[in-house]
């Protein structure tokens, strides 16, 4: 016998199940906005919604208008004054409305904040505008303190050509009322959906600019308004006086760009004494300058993979950290004696922060490696060189005639919670190249120990170079000159 509901069966829900409905079909509702989902069912009263046995013809049913009602993608369009800003799923298109008579204002404008909170302290030269919040010294007990900072910076742009901006990794957005400009803030993610920084946009229609501003820590939204508010481009005479104004470019912009710019480059030189991009131990490789002449003869003598730095290393490394001045790449530890420690790290399919985010595969156990290297250079050219090794280290698979990357069509990543500022570092990526000397501090600098060697011609000298590596697998890796000299040649380390 058929049951009769006076209200909408949505409205009896507990915050609980409505959430897990709306979270199953992305809709942007949550328990907060709770009574704005009520109402909008509490409507249904006057037609009453009728409900028979559950058959798997009527389950079904349901399905179908759940998801017209909460619908799995999101689109939404919004006209904010000369502004039509469109989101579907994660991506953020904004046009800017333009008459077509109107060309691109081709004045020197200098970027002027107005208005400063009192918590911050202004920082403004050509090149940036910024405001920050004075802290003590940076200590280990400040680290707290100095994490929760709050802070702004200001970004000019040029408009492109299509009177565009895309964003990608976007959370949500609303309109910012201004009194004669338009401007709206965006809440963005990361590639793994975790909040990021808060993004303030406005715009200059008439100067065919707009600025971005970042906002880190807790700023109340009536000071974000008024400082868009007092945020204006005043008109000066010169360039030199001007602030600077970045290109802004697409997504496709970028890859256009990217691709003209390579079909205007030719193909580098291999190497010019040695039939095989290959070379093996002990086997020397000659490198060339861009005008293709010879530089050195380089022979990798040794390379010795380990769980545990070296002392020499490890002592580098343990001052440099006290100073505070060692950031760990993939946040690598060790114990006393050296002895690098396993670290977790989880495989995520890759987001393309337009429909969809990083999404976890697995966890995976990462034994990270000391990797140090052995090398000769011998100087082949007709004067004296200094040389300091800077060679890269990556994990190469060969694909036909030449060598790649590892496919990137997922990715590894440890979670390093404690850091503040980088939660998520990347595995997989070229090895960690470890300073050879602790260096010192001199005022507000940090000078760095000399490590060139000068080798006269037909001299050879030897060097030592030590790196950190994080992979699954260590078969594989190689010295990547062409890194830093033309022409594609790869010393194998491990096989």
């Amino acid at each position: 016998m058929a049951k009769k509901y006076d209200e909408h069966p949505l409205g009896k829900l507990s915050d609980e199940e409505l959430d897990q409905i709306l979270e199953l079909y992305g809709s942007s509702y949550s328990a907060e906005n709770k009574e704005n989902v009520i109402r909008k069912t509490q409507a249904k009263k006057k037609e009453p919604v009728i409900l028979a046995a559950f058959s798997k013809r009527k389950l079904l049913l349901i399905a179908v208008l759940l998801l017209i009602f909460f619908p799995v993608g999101s689109y939404l369009a919004v006209k904010f004054r000369a502004l039509t800003v469109e989101k579907q799923d994660y991506q953020l298109t904004t046009k800017i409305d333009k008459a077509t008579s109107q060309q691109p204002d081709t004045g020197h404008y200098r970027l002027v904040a107005d208005y400063v909170p009192k918590y911050f302290t202004s920082y403004d030269s050509l090149q940036e505008l910024s405001f920050y919040e004075d802290l003590p010294a940076e200590t280990e007990e400040d680290l707290e303190a100095f994490t929760k900072a709050r802070g702004i910076t200001f970004t000019l742009y040029e408009l492109n050509q299509k009177d565009t901006v895309i964003d990608g990794y976007v959370k949500d957005f609303k309109e910012i009322p201004l009194k004669e400009s338009s401007a709206y803030m965006i809440e963005k993610l990361d590639d793994f959906g975790e909040a990021q920084e808060t993004v303030f946009r406005k715009f200059f229609e008439k100067q065919n600019k707009f600025v971005e501003m970042t906002c880190f820590g807790d700023i109340p939204e009536k000071d974000t308004k008024k400082i868009l508010e007092h945020l204006f481009l005043k008109n000066v005479t010169t360039e030199e006086e001007a602030s600077l104004a970045i290109e802004y470019m697409t997504p496709d912009d970028k890859q256009e760009r990217i691709a003209g710019i390579s079909e205007g480059i030719e193909p580098l030189m291999l190497d010019i004494n040695n039939k095989s991009e290959l070379v093996q131990l002990n086997e020397p490789i000659n490198t060339i300058d861009i005008y293709d002449a010879p530089v050195e003869e380089i022979t990798v003598l040794k390379a010795t993979l380990s769980d545990t730095i070296a002392p020499k290393t490890l002592s580098i490394l343990n001052k440099r950290l006290k100073m505070g001045i060692y950031a760990r790449v993939f946040g690598e530890k060790w114990d006393k004696k050296g002895k690098l420690l396993p670290i977790i790290a989880t495989e995520y399919t890759l987001g393309d922060g337009r429909t969809t985010l990083s999404k976890k595969i697995r966890n995976v156990e990462i034994n990270p490696k000391y990797l140090e290297v052995e090398l000769a250079v011998k100087n082949i050219t007709e004067e004296t060189i200094n040389y300091s090794p800077s060679i890269q280290v990556e994990c190469l698979v060969k694909q036909g005639d030449y060598f790649t990357n590892l496919p990137t069509e997922t990715e590894l990543i440890h979670h390093v919670p404690s850091d503040p500022f980088e939660n998520y570092r990347k595995l997989n990526t070229p090895a960690h190249s470890l300073p050879t000397g602790v260096g010192k501090i001199v005022g507000d600098t940090f000078e760095e120990e000399e490590s060139s060697q000068s080798i006269a011609p037909g001299e050879t000298a030897t060097f030592t170079t030590s790196y950190l590596v994080a992979y699954e697998d260590y078969s594989s890796l190689f010295f990547n000159l062409n890194a830093v000299s033309p022409g594609n040649r790869y010393v194998q380390l491990t096989q």
